[in-house]
This record gives C-alpha cells, structure tokens and sequence, in this order.
C-alpha cells in the first residue's frame, strides 16, 4: 500500500478561512467505505493518491465525506462517526462530525450535497460516488454498519432533490463503481447534474486514478466533459488496455440521454407488438446474446444490465429503423468510451431480465417505480411473462459438457462443465483436489472470466477464474461477493486456511428435479490453484442444452 501521508496529520484543524470568493471547482467524494476499506484498505489508497495529486486548492476544492466501514485501514479516520474532510494543499484537514449516520441514507447524501453547495461555493460543483455498484435495480453501495444498507436509485433522486441540485445543476456527476453507466441512472441524473461518468461494466478494485485531480491545475475552468475525458484517459491508462481486468468508462452529455431511453422504448415497443410466438422466440434468442455486465455464476446471475447499443444492433434485422434510431440517439449523447471488451460497448446500459427470472418479479416492481419509458416497462413485464411461462423446451442456443458423479440411483451431481459440444476424454478442473465447474461469466479481448459457485468462510461467494494466453490452464483471480445485488470492485482474495465449500448442481434424472447442494467443506493449505485431470471411470458424461427462453435441459448419460 502506498504511503499513508495524511496519518502524519490526525490532529484536527479547524479552517477559519474564508471562501467568499469563488473557486473554479468544488468536487465532492461520497466515500462510502464499506468492505472495500475494512478488507483491503482500497479508500485509503484512493485518499493517498488524492494526497499525491498535485491539486492546488486555489483551483478546486475537494470534500470527502468518510464512513460506511467497520474499519478504515489507517489511523486518522475513526470507524464510529462519518466525518467530512477538506483536502488542500497535501493535508486532509476535519471539517465536520456528522455523527453515527448510515451512509446507505439519503438524508446522509443530501447533508453532504448541501454542505459543499453552502459552505464551499464554486463555479463548477462535481459529485463523485465511490463504493460498490448494482446497476438500475440494486443501485449503490452498502453501509457495513446499518445492516449493508444501500441508495436505490429512487433515494439518490430523493437525495438531489432536497438538496437543490435541481436549480444548482452538478458539473458532473460521477460513480467509482460497478456497473452504474446505466440509461435509467443517467435519466435521473439529468435533473441534477450536466456530464455523467460511470463503468458499464464491473471496476476494478483499484477503481479511478484520482491522479486526475491534478489536471485541473492545467486548466482550472475545464468544463465536465473535459475532466471526463481525463477520467476516463487516466482510469484505462492506469490498467492498461492489455491488462487482466474488465475495464470500462463513459462520459454522457444528460441533456441528451432522455432520447435514448425513449428510443429503446420505440424499439421494444415494436418488439412486443410483433410478438408472435416466432417472434418472441427471435426477440429471446438475441437477448442470450447481447452483451451483458454483472454476470455471476447460476445462483447469483441476477444484475441482467446490458449494453443498448448491442441490444439493438442485435435486433437491427427485425426492427432496422428503431434500432438505427437506437443508435443515433447514443451517439449523440455518449460523448467518450473506452472499454477492452470483446465487443463493440457503446457507453449505456439498461435492464433487460434474462438471467434473473427466478428474482424477476421483485427486479420488475423495483424497475416499474422508477417511471422509466413507459413503452420499455411494458415489455420487460410481457418479456418476463413469455420467459417464464414457456416451460417447454424450445431451440437450443447454447450446449455445455457436463461431468457428472454418481450419487445414488438416478442422482447425479455436476463435477465439471465445458464449453463443447464434442465428448472426449477431456481433463477436467479441480480445486485443491476437489472437482469444480466453471460457469462463463464474461470475456473481453484478451481473457475469459468464469466463476465457481462456493461458500467461503460462511459466506457466498464466487470463485473468479482468469483465462488467457498467459495463463491458459486458468488463474484463480479471488473471490467475488454480493450483498443485496450489489457488486464489489475487484476481488478478496483467498488466504491459507480459509475454509471453503463448492457450491454442485444435483439432477435426479428420475424425478427431473434439480437443486443445488454443498459439498464437504475443506481448507486452502497453500495457495488456491486449479489442477487439470482425466475424470474418475465412475464419472458419466452428459450435455447440458439452454433453450431461447433460458431453460435448462440434461441429456441422458454415458459413460
């Protein structure tokens, strides 16, 4: 971990200084701490780098208001109260106790918000919020200390409402999270706020380069499509485009988002009215594939946030002028992207259930109450009830080998699965001696994500697997948890010692039930890495077919 300089600084000092004058910018940091800074110490990393910036306050004012963790890695900032910090010239100096408050409260978000407008005026006033990201349904980041509360989206309006943004516009507005670049979010935005920053995709725990600040001692007066684009430049540079991470950033003109969602909402409206059963099945077959963010393994595939522009290049041949318009609309109002996936991302995302079925109704209620495009909602619940109610099994669109160990008459559990449509006598993964299937997770240009469903110190999780062509028999990137959909940035990583259970799909092929259970829990002795073998000549083979509408079907086995 870089150096901790502000520590040098616990002593509290109190600024008499005035700011009748204006400044250039007033940039506020919600830095909702969470596992992020108990676990890993990731805000204090992001707090040195702002330290290490260079930015002279003559040109910005910069506000960080702390909490949300049950440990701050450092020794300046205390566990038991949200404080609002100033930085300036190098030094964090308190500037005010905001008590034991839950940084999953709007009204904690609203104080802050005014509390930089009143006391900090400026030219240019910038939000950026910093923790965790679950897209349009499960919203922002979670509080350790108040039961892992988080800001839907809805509070996030509530919150910018109240606190005036709607006469004092933001500059920008700005996530250091996962998976928040989302069209339903940019809507909101555009009420409160000019330019709009966010990942598509899931960030990295090292989230942005706060190097950025820096920048503005260049040219103080930039305005926030400017300082987006340094964002953006700085984040991908800091990883580089070759780099083993999921990497993804946008800048959005909001005085241009409102035509996309109403765009896509032309677009899918088409699609529900031409649903015929054929054309339902069509409308399916490309959704499985569009290109989607969040994805977990099958227990926790439930973010269902995909990228608009594919969405509608993906329908072109059906509805070519809505989806041409589609596309109009996000060039317009997308103005920088940058991404390493390996497909073409265009910058905004929206929620489209597929994945998340099993949790659908409750994501559909959520969505419905953010009065999105009218037309859109509409199709998601027509959408959801064609999913769920063609139960039989329609045209194949994906199939999977699946490794199976006997278990009693007619029961199997699933002890690998590959991506093949071939049978062979094909090594098969395991974790420290203990079988293992991969479930595909997403893939970028240089590398292939999968996840092993696990619980892990008595908590869920997935285990992270990287493939590429450095690492071509597999790397064990860490763990990634969720807590109430919303995802973490980067990995935790797995220690010597921690006690893990995988997570088997079992298949009474008698009864057609299928369940997952845990296997026998064991400890990492060294560490975790996967080992390639021949399968046991008890073992079956078998396939594992996924239909349009996303149900599963098993064939019989073979040996």
């Amino acid at each position: 971990m870089k150096k901790i300089l502000f520590i040098l600084f616990a002593a509290i000092f109190i600024s008499a200084m005035s700011y009748q004058d204006k400044k250039p910018y007033t940039i506020m940091i919600y830095m909702n701490g969470s596992d992020l800074e108990s676990e890993f110490g990731a805000a204090t990393t992001d707090l040195v780098e702002i330290l290490d910036s260079g930015l002279h306050s003559k040109n910005a004012a910069v506000l960080i208001l702390t909490g949300g963790t049950k440990k701050w890695q450092n020794d300046a900032i205390p566990e038991t109260e949200v404080i609002l910090w100033e930085f300036a010239d190098g030094y964090l100096y308190e500037k005010e106790n905001f008590g034991k408050v839950n940084m999953g409260n709007p009204d904690t978000l609203q104080d802050f918000i005014m509390y930089g407008l009143n006391n900090y005026p400026a030219h240019k006033f910038g939000l950026i919020m910093w923790d965790h990201g679950g897209g349009s349904i499960a919203g922002f980041g979670h509080d350790e200390k108040f039961d892992d509360d988080y800001l839907s989206l809805l509070e996030m309006k509530q919150a910018f409402e109240k606190a005036g943004l709607r006469k004092n516009k933001l500059e920008f507005l700005g996530f250091d999270a996962c998976l928040m670049a989302t069209v339903e979010m940019a809507v909101i935005a555009a009420d409160y706020a000019k330019v709009f920053i966010a990942a598509e995709d899931l960030e990295p725990g090292d989230g942005w380069d706060y190097g950025f600040l820096g920048y503005l001692n260049e040219n103080p007066h930039m305005d926030g499509f400017e300082l987006g684009e340094i964002i953006v430049d700085t984040f991908i540079d800091f990883f580089g485009m070759d780099s083993d991470e999921i990497l993804t950033l946008s800048v959005v003109d909001l005085a241009k988002v409102k035509p996309v969602m109403d765009s896509v909402g032309k677009l899918m409206a088409k699609a529900r009215v031409s649903s015929s059963i054929k054309i339902f099945q069509d409308v399916a077959k490309r959704r499985s594939n569009t290109k989607t963010f969040g994805e977990g393994s099958p227990r926790d595939n439930y973010a269902d946030m995909v990228d608009i522009g594919d969405m509608a290049l993906n329908l072109y041949d059906l509805f070519p002028d809505e989806a041409e318009e589609v596309l109009e609309t996000l060039k317009n109002a997308v103005v920088y992207n940058r991404f390493n996936s390996d497909v073409e991302l265009f910058g905004l995302s929206t929620f489209y259930i597929y994945g998340g079925k099993s949790i659908g109704e409750s994501s559909l209620n959520t969505y419905d109450d953010l009065n999105m495009d009218e037309d859109y909602t509409n199709f998601l619940f027509n959408f959801f009830d064609g999913l769920i109610s063609n139960k039989d099994f329609a045209e194949i669109i994906k199939t999977e080998l699946v490794l199976w160990q006997p278990r009693e008459e007619n029961v199997y559990r699933m002890k690998g699965l590959l991506q093949t449509k071939e049978k062979n006598n094909f090594l098969w993964p395991s974790l420290d001696e203990h079988p293992v299937a991969l479930f595909p997770i997403a893939k970028t240009e240089n590398f292939r994500l999968y996840a092993i469903p696990a619980e892990v110190n008595k908590n869920e999780a997935d285990i992270v697997v990287l493939f590429s062509q450095r690492f071509n028999t597999g790397k064990i990137l860490g763990l990634r948890y969720t807590t109430g959909g919303v995802w973490q940035k980067g990995y935790d990583p797995i220690n010597k010692n921690d006690e893990i259970a995988i997570y088997y799909i079992e298949k009474d092929f008698s009864s057609g039930n299928t369940s997952w259970v845990k296997g026998e829990h064991f400890k990492i002795n060294t560490l975790p890495h996967l080992t390639w073998k021949p399968a046991l000549p008890s073992f079956k083979q078998g396939f594992r077919h996924h239909d349009v509408y996303n149900n599963i079907l098993y064939d019989t086995l073979t040996n």
